[in-house]
């Protein structure tokens, strides 16, 4: 088996200036030197790996499912700055509980990539977020709790 570690991920985004503010506003990603590829691009930084952003302007569709997740250390902070940018709302962002503990949310960003943020105890929560969650029952065919497998790395933060 080869040892792998995420280095970074790349999105296309409309508004390269709009995509920054959002995730360095709701993640506090730091915005760090980027080549110049001859394109509009952007580097941001967080726990020692990047997210890249691209603008290519507006009008394609984004995939509906396609994500990354993130792990954060303050889920109602994140919670309450999506819910100020109006990417949680009656129309958007969803969160749900896995049979384990493990908190999901999903949240789109301005140019409509669906981003996830995960915190690892439903229990933890405020009652003003807890009340908004979908706990998932689902039998897992092995004898962890279901999702169990999703995210062992959920259970502490580590920067």
């Amino acid at each position: 088996m080869v040892d792998c570690l995420l280095n970074h991920v790349a999105i296309d985004v409309d508004d390269l200036e709009e995509a920054v503010a959002f995730y360095t506003d709701l993640f506090e990603m730091e915005r760090v030197p980027t080549p110049d590829f001859g394109t509009p691009y952007a580097w941001l930084e967080f726990g020692g790996q990047q997210l890249h952003l691209i603008e290519r302007g507006g009008g394609d569709q984004r995939p509906k499912h396609q994500h990354f997740a993130l792990i954060v250390d303050d889920f109602e902070t994140v919670w309450n700055r999506a819910e100020d940018r109006g990417a949680i709302d009656e129309d958007t962002g969803y969160v749900r509980a896995l049979p384990n503990g493990v908190v999901q949310c999903y949240i789109r960003d301005p140019s409509g990539n669906r981003v996830e943020f995960m915190w690892p105890d439903v229990e933890t929560l405020p009652d003003t977020i807890a009340t908004h969650v979908d706990h998932v029952e689902a039998e897992a065919p092995t004898e962890e709790p279901a999702g169990a497998t999703i995210a062992p790395n959920v259970t502490v933060y580590e920067d």
